[in-house]
């Protein structure tokens, strides 16, 4: 029997559909109830911005290691000047603690869309068990931070079921979120893994790339005089002190620099495997259109190189999803794929019930998804051999369909 079959049997009765949903929540709510137990300090993420747009405002530097900011507490502020300078009029107008309410009025719809979007919206190729199961992954503080990330992956995804109207404010959105955290622009891959023809494919993420990256361009010539103090910031926390959970936290784990040029190589080898794997399984899974975006949106986040625990709300369906789309590939395949995945977040529970601090929850389900959709993939490409070999001896029709846009 597959994972999804004995979880399905399982949670029929609504007894135990209650344990299993505290089972797999137990980290996220253990967390949290320690938060509020122990009178922990929330939006500390958002405490950074706040103070650096008081400092910055100041002519001070944002990156200073002690910013004079009363009555919060702020971690280190990452992000370039110009975004500091970009919050410091609504700093000025509300002061700091004005600030800081008016944006957790905005998180917490923020919050329940996000979890809304992972676990309960209706979305018949994702089941609820799969999706819930991912949340084992998760921290606690993901809810607490109030990092403003969160808020840009709301609007980027509400954009992106906009796409059939629009592709002008998910793009817009993409590249406003790149310019607080470069690594966003990653959601550009959806624009390849549309149910379009390739050619408009291309075409529109070749453009959307290029207007993102002239755009970072700008930001790192127009960073002014605190440029190095950002630089500084930069390395000193984004690349030693926190890798992620994603890429960079299995090269950290293996002893390698992250910034150093194999790593670089090692993740530009990587990102074309995992867009190649998700195109793959976007185009002969049989994924209908509202899946498909699901499915795009989260494999963006396993193109992240610094995925961090905030960006794994957009994992969630996905994970469900390419769970599911081993099932095309007979029982046996889909079985080991199931239970591959719900014993590894199984462990993620067991892990963090027993304390288990050698075990990092969510860099390994992370590299749990990334090797399953490359698994997967190889799986289909295999199942698709003789039609890839007809297209090899003959690519002349191939290449007319997608000339003509019928591919």
């Amino acid at each position: 029997m597959d994972a999804l079959s004995w979880f399905q049997q399982f949670t029929a009765k609504p007894r135990n559909r209650w344990l299993f949903i505290l089972f797999f929540l137990f980290p996220v709510i253990g967390n949290v109830i320690s938060r509020l137990t122990k009178g922990r300090w929330w939006l500390v993420d958002f405490d950074a911005v706040i103070c650096a747009a008081h400092t910055i405002r100041l002519g001070h530097s944002p990156y200073s290691l002690m910013p004079a900011c009363t009555g919060i507490q702020p971690t280190t502020f990452v992000y370039a000047p110009q975004i500091a300078h970009a919050f410091a009029p609504l700093e000025h107008a509300f002061g700091l603690m004005g600030a800081r309410w008016g944006f957790a009025i905005l998180y917490l719809p923020v919050m329940m869309f996000l979890v809304w979007y992972a676990v309960w919206k209706p979305m018949a190729g994702a089941p609820w068990q799969l999706r819930l199961m991912t949340l084992a992954a998760m921290v606690g503080s993901v809810i607490s931070c109030g990092n403003i990330g969160l808020v840009m992956h709301a609007l980027a995804i509400l954009a992106a079921f906009q796409l059939r109207r629009s592709r002008l404010p998910f793009i817009a959105i993409v590249i406003l979120g790149g310019l607080i955290k470069p690594t966003f622009l990653t959601y550009l891959v959806v624009l390849l893994l549309e149910n379009r023809p390739i050619l408009a494919r291309v075409r529109s993420f070749a453009l959307a790339a290029t207007a993102g990256m002239a755009a970072i361009t700008v930001l790192l010539v127009t960073a002014g005089p605190f440029s190095p103090d950002w630089h500084n910031a930069l390395n000193a926390v984004v690349i030693v002190q926190q890798p992620g959970i994603g890429f960079f936290a299995t090269t950290t784990a293996l002893g390698m620099n992250t910034a150093s040029p194999v790593t670089l190589a090692a993740f530009a080898l990587f990102s074309i495997l995992m867009i190649l794997a998700a195109l793959i399984l976007a185009e002969w899974s049989g994924l209908r259109s509202e899946e498909r975006m699901v499915f795009a949106l989260g494999a963006a986040q396993l193109l992240n190189p610094r995925l961090m625990d905030y960006d794994m709300f957009a994992l969630a369906p996905f994970a469900a999803i390419l769970v599911m789309t081993a099932k095309p590939l007979g029982a046996r395949t889909f079985r080991w794929a199931s239970w591959i995945f719900a014993s590894t977040l199984v462990a993620c529970v067991v892990s963090n019930i027993l304390e288990i601090r050698a075990i990092h929850r969510a860099p390994v389900a992370v590299c749990v998804y990334g090797l399953l959709m490359l698994g997967i993939a190889g799986l289909t490409v295999w199942r698709q051999r003789e039609r890839l070999r007809a297209g090899l001896r003959n690519p002349m029709p191939v290449w007319q369909d997608i000339l003509s846009q019928r591919l």
